[in-house]
């Protein structure tokens, strides 16, 4: 009971022994603080593809030759849900199967790696660089690459907003 009571006392005196200034300058920067937490957490939720290769392509259907290689279990669906935002139907197959009817084949890669998020102690997985390549007739229509560098403030966006980004760079808009 006296510790529950010693903590509000002990503030009380040490906030009556600061002056305003010191006041204002510890309000400062906590301030501060919340606003590089802020700007962590909104720039954590965007993701712009580094590098993009060819025009966007007008397609219908597209055929996804699966990487075993790639660890993300999401990888896949995710970029099936890009691709149908944009108006494009796909297919996965196994590498050497490629299903007749397909427009274009899509192939990717992706690197997983492990870091501390900020102003967190618990290591988490992320995406650090991305490779789609469309290919059509035996010709490369575009590729995009995403990858972590910098200062690394979008290195824990979703699959989902990196994979966005790169297909919508990638692929025009098909009207029904």
């Amino acid at each position: 009971m006296l510790a529950r009571l010693a903590a509000p006392c002990m503030a009380m005196a040490c906030a009556n022994l600061l002056t305003g200034c010191a006041w204002t300058l510890i309000s400062a920067a906590d301030a501060a603080g919340s606003l590089v937490q802020a700007g962590f957490t909104v720039a954590s939720n965007y993701s712009s593809p580094s590098y993009v290769t060819g025009k966007p392509a007008s397609l219908h259907t597209v055929c996804i030759e699966l990487n075993q290689t790639v660890a993300a279990g999401d990888f896949v669906p995710t970029l099936q849900l890009a691709l149908q935002r944009r108006g494009v139907n796909s297919m996965v197959y196994n590498p050497g199967t490629s299903p007749p009817g397909c427009e274009a084949m899509l192939v990717y890669a992706a690197t997983t790696d492990w870091d501390r998020r900020a102003f967190n102690d618990q290591p988490s997985a992320y995406l650090s660089a991305i490779d789609l390549t469309l290919v059509q007739r035996g010709h490369i229509l575009v590729t995009a690459r995403y990858e972590t560098r910098g200062l690394n403030v979008d290195r824990f966006a979703s699959a989902s907003q990196k994979l966005n980004a790169l297909v919508d760079r990638m692929v025009v808009v098909q009207m029904e």
